[in-house]
């Protein structure tokens, strides 16, 4: 079984982390919070660290086995399978909303003469190739693409400063920290959709106590990065728009792209901020794609590679039927909060306090 080090864990777990988070963060905790919406970044990401913890804690007793096979063990075969149904739904749902965020995003900014039926196409392939080259390909994949969204994060924050109105953020915390509070619980679902990645990957990950104690660390280290990201996106668009334009523009950071100017010589460079911002959401998505095939190779047993085109379908046809701009927008908020959020804080939850409680029964 193919096997990702430690480094490329972390990697992979920040950029599945990330996301697609840093292009919407400025318009989801913004209508929350206001100018205080900076503050609810961390705390909302922090929750990942607890729940990915929880499911490391039981690599050691079930080696090579995800968390829906786990489960079997812990809860029985026939809830388990009910739990996996609804993890392939969650992720493949989930992931196929992705994909139409990334082909809306594409036709608006680099290619809005080209047919959108092409542009899923080619993002399929992309997509279909790096699932079919495996998870160590991925993380190999991910080693390149994510630093270069972080540098192209820091320069736009960077390129942003002359264009930043300090007094938009003062003063802080002037309606209390409710405010803040209730934008963080927007941001709690995007550290379940890495959970949901993480049950999976299990098996893919080193067994030995040294690694497993520095994967830990890893979850630590990735959300703080990926909190430092997100939470510099939100500032720069309150800072440059303030927060009531901030929350009109559902892509706010796209829009600074195109307001950027580099020695007034390079200016509107949107376009380039977008295809970083697809590399991301590649990553993203072939991510879920694995999550949904692992689901269905628990559920139904089907492990041919032939069962990828099936569930490749959903991913073509969701973008062609589902809602597009700020109406998608709100479908994916949802999704998330509706289907991913008390899907996997439910499931790990059940699954780990039950494995606990078996644990204490069998030795009392």
């Amino acid at each position: 079984m193919e096997r990702i080090s430690t480094h490329q864990f972390l990697i992979l777990g920040s950029a599945v982390l990330l996301g697609t988070t840093f292009i919407v963060a400025g318009v989801t905790v913004t209508g929350s919070a206001g100018r205080d919406a900076w503050l609810a970044i961390l705390p909302g990401l922090i929750l990942a660290i607890p729940f990915g913890l929880m499911v490391l804690s039981m690599v050691p007793k079930y080696p090579n086995k995800n968390l829906l096979e786990i489960s079997e063990k812990v809860v029985g075969k026939w809830p388990a399978k009910g739990l996996g149904l609804i993890y392939i739904f969650a992720t493949s749902y989930f992931g196929g909303l992705l994909v139409e965020q990334g082909v809306d995003m594409y036709n608006r900014t680099v290619l809005p003469l080209m047919p959108r039926n092409v542009i899923i196409l080619g993002g399929f392939i992309l997509v279909f190739y790096l699932f079919h080259s495996g998870i160590e390909v991925l993380a190999r994949f991910t080693e390149v693409v994510l630093p270069i969204i972080t540098v192209a994060l820091i320069l736009i924050a960077i390129f942003s400063i002359p264009r930043f109105e300090q007094g938009e953020l003062y003063p802080i915390l002037a309606d209390g920290i409710m405010p803040v509070l209730k934008a963080s619980t927007k941001v709690a679902p995007w550290s379940m959709e890495f959970i949901l990645f993480l049950a999976g990957l299990l098996p893919f990950l080193s067994q030995h106590a040294k690694d497993l104690k520095q994967m830990r660390k890893g979850i630590w280290r990735a959300v703080v990065f990926v909190a430092f990201l997100d939470t510099i996106t939100v500032l720069i668009q309150i800072l440059t728009f303030g927060p009531f334009e901030t929350v009109r523009l559902t892509y706010g950071l796209l829009v600074l792209g195109n307001m950027i100017e580099v020695s007034r010589t390079i200016a509107g460079v949107e376009s380039i901020f977008t295809l970083v911002w697809m590399g991301a959401l590649t990553i993203k998505v072939v991510a879920l794609f694995f999550a949904g095939m692992w689901g269905i190779r628990y559920v139904f047993g089907l492990k041919s590679p032939k069962w990828s085109f099936a569930l490749g379908l959903v991913y073509i046809a969701i973008p062609m039927f589902i809602l597009r701009g700020l109406d998608l927008v709100v479908e994916i908020g949802k999704a998330d909060d509706l289907i991913i959020l008390p899907f996997t804080v439910f499931w790990v939850l059940l699954v780990w306090g039950g494995d606990k409680w078996k644990k204490r029964s069998k030795n009392s």
